[in-house]
């Protein structure tokens, strides 16, 4: 029996990058639904990228308390239902 050392180094490789990227896109999908479904918004950045805006204006939002949030250390909660009271009382 002759057996292509190339092609079944080649399928192993394969076989190996695609069960750790179906893993990464698990935990991602993971972390994706977790955030759709949870009553807060952590962060600066998650503020900011719910509201589609950047980090400074999402920054200056929370150092004027326009959106209430909670803080323990460095880690920061929005409620949803504040971020939304707020959009839905500065529309345009």
């Amino acid at each position: 029996m002759n057996y292509d050392v190339n092609r079944i180094f080649e399928d192993a490789a394969i076989k190996q990058i695609t069960a750790e990227l179906s893993k990464t896109i698990d935990s991602k999908l993971e972390q994706i639904q977790e955030l759709q479904f949870s009553p807060y918004i952590t962060g600066i950045d998650g503020l900011a990228k719910y509201l589609g805006i950047g980090l400074t204006l999402a920054q200056v939002m929370k150092n004027s308390k326009e959106i209430p949030y909670s803080q323990r250390g460095r880690q920061i909660w929005f409620k949803k239902s504040d971020v939304e009271k707020f959009i839905t009382k500065n529309k345009a």
